[in-house]
């Protein structure tokens, strides 16, 4: 019991207070086992099977993340976690398939951007979170890219604040910009934007 106990410890430890049920199963340890240890250490439920210790602050993003693996932080969410933005979006905005089911996503006030299953790995990239948690994100090129196809939607201030950090920074990468860009369909627009200001 003790052992067990050990174990699940560890395992939070190791996830920065934060538990699932689907990473200890494999382990052989019991449902019993891991709800009473849950209870017995006062960690809160966040979303079926996932649970985080009483002295953890919850990391909204990774745990949105862990509820919704399919899920891709995208266009404000991800200016601001790549710092070409100022203020910190609401809602949250992510990426799915055109095919995800997402339900649950609307239920949860998230903001889905849907791409074609073609360009859905296109860009996706790994970023730390405040709490150093991993977020499954686009890179900043794909980012732009994605704010430049829907700058009709994005707010003009937050629009021009990105593109010029963007265009200012020493590590764009403008192959991989207009690369992007040509494997979306909007190289012209791209191209376009950015003469602008370079």
């Amino acid at each position: 019991m003790q052992k067990d106990r050990d174990f699940l410890f560890s395992v939070a430890k190791r996830n920065n207070g934060v538990i699932r049920y689907s990473d200890i199963e494999s382990a052989g340890i019991s449902k019993d086992v891991f709800l009473r240890f849950i209870k017995n250490n006062a960690f809160e439920k966040v979303s079926h099977g996932i649970y985080i210790s009483p002295d953890t602050f919850p990391d909204e993003l990774y745990l949105m993340q862990l509820r919704f693996p399919k899920i891709i932080f995208s266009h404000e969410t991800a200016l601001y976690l790549h710092e070409l933005s100022e203020m910190e979006p609401s809602p949250v905005s992510v990426t799915v398939c055109r095919t995800y089911n997402s339900k649950s996503l609307i239920a949860a006030g998230i903001c889905i951007n849907y791409c074609p299953v073609g360009i859905y790995n296109l860009g996706l990239a790994e970023i730390s979170s405040n709490y150093g948690n991993p977020l499954r994100i686009y890179d900043r090129e794909r980012t732009v890219c994605d704010i430049i196809k829907k700058r009709k939607s994005i707010d003009a201030s937050v629009f021009n604040y990105a593109i010029r950090e963007y265009v200012k920074s020493n590590d764009k990468k403008l192959n991989t910009l207009m690369d992007y860009a040509k494997k979306m369909n909007i190289e012209k627009t791209v191209r376009n934007t950015l003469e602008i200001l370079l």
